[in-house]
């Protein structure tokens, strides 16, 4: 009897341990700024919490919720243009969810930044997102982010800081291609720093297969027209674009992070379970059997019905049914994945030496999250 009370005394000091682990490991925050990236996949939400450790400003993502909206889909035939009602979709969106999340996090509108992606921006119509945002929230939209300025904000909030010196960013969005890496020097006063050395084209998942698909019937021939296209005319670009940072095709530079949305539909195809995870690791064999998957009607056929038996969380499991409805009808569908994935693919390769690389998908690379951060540090003093 002696040997089970023991047994039970040392599973609750066990416990009881655990459990003050994990309050001494939640930050006490000073108060919470959001903000809004509009992109070409849909609406993303970001709440920060800003806390100071050791006397320094901190900020930690504590609440972040998506909603697809197809802003890029149709722009390669629609002149350039945002349609309309995507434009209101999308301005609907940030107006409920920001609703939804002023009372928890005590929050005003002057709390929020609102922000449109680089590949949404080069819209020729994108003022009109800026001017529906201001008749029905009272709030402007920035829709002059560059592609360098989002992929610099990305990389500080997407890469493990031990890897600074030895990842490079491959952010593949419906839109544009960008990334880079977080590049050290010294600076005047001898402290180290970094600078992004970035590089950038203007396709991305969704207008590449819209541009391929106004030219061709039939799968089979998108398939060949989007593999010449990206062998004949995207490789150069990329090629000429990396040829100004040098450094991104180091020897030294050898872990690739991947984000953006197709990458995302990637990962929930390889281990749903994980989605929720902020850097999840996988092999470049895992992104070639991904590209062979999307090209057999059969595989394509399972991966738009599936039912995410693996992940245990009931709510979660809901979340990616509902995504992934929405997504491959309105985002990323079979073409624009594959698409997409062919961009990741031929990114990497211009950059070398895949087969030697580590690769990680990092969730968190919201340039949205550094914006916030640099946006309204000023906020918070320490006491």
């Amino acid at each position: 009897m002696k040997k089970y009370i023991n047994k039970g005394l040392l599973m609750l000091l066990v416990f009881c341990m655990v459990v003050l682990q994990t309050i001494a490991q939640t930050p006490k925050y000073a108060g919470y700024r959001g903000g809004f990236d509009i992109g070409s996949q849909g609406v993303k939400l970001s709440v920060m919490g800003f806390y100071f450790q050791n006397n320094k400003l901190r900020y930690k993502l504590v609440y972040d919720r998506q909603e697809t909206v197809g802003l890029v889909k149709g722009m390669e035939t629609n002149g350039g243009k945002l349609r309309p009602a995507d434009i209101q979709e999308a301005i609907a969106f940030v107006q409920e969810m920001m609703e939804d999340v002023k009372s928890a996090y005590k929050l005003t509108n002057k709390d929020f930044i609102i922000y449109a992606s680089s590949g949404v921006n080069i819209a020729s119509n994108i003022g009109d997102l800026d001017a529906l945002a201001q008749k029905n929230l009272g709030m402007r939209v920035n829709i002059n982010m560059p592609a360098k300025a989002e992929a610099t904000y990305g990389a500080r909030a997407g890469l493990a800081r031990e890897d600074f010196d030895s990842a490079i960013l491959v952010d593949v969005g419906g839109g544009n291609t960008k990334g880079g890496i977080l590049q050290k020097y010294v600076g005047a006063d001898g402290r180290e720093r970094y600078t992004f050395k970035s590089y950038n084209i203007e396709y991305g998942a969704r207008r590449l297969s819209e541009r391929i698909l106004k030219r061709t019937n039939g799968f089979e021939a998108y398939v060949q027209d989007l593999k010449s296209m990206v062998e004949d005319s995207i490789a150069p670009l990329i090629r000429s674009s990396l040829n100004d940072n040098p450094e991104i095709r180091s020897a030294t530079r050898n872990i690739v992070y991947t984000t953006g949305g197709v990458s995302y539909q990637f990962i929930t195809w390889l281990v749903p379970e994980k989605v929720q995870d902020e850097i999840i690791e996988f092999k470049y064999d895992d992104l070639l059997k991904f590209y062979n998957m999307l090209r057999t009607p059969d595989g394509w056929s399972e991966f738009e019905t599936r039912k995410f038996d693996n992940v245990k969380d009931a709510k979660l499991k809901e979340l990616m049914v509902r995504d992934l409805d929405k997504a491959t009808k309105k985002v990323y569908n079979r073409d624009a994945c594959l698409a997409g994935i062919s961009l990741v693919l031929q990114a990497i390769r211009e950059i070398g030496n895949p087969e030697r690389k580590t690769f990680y998908f990092t969730r968190d690379a919201y340039w949205i999250n550094t914006t916030v951060y640099d946006t309204y540090k000023g906020d918070f003093q320490a006491k």
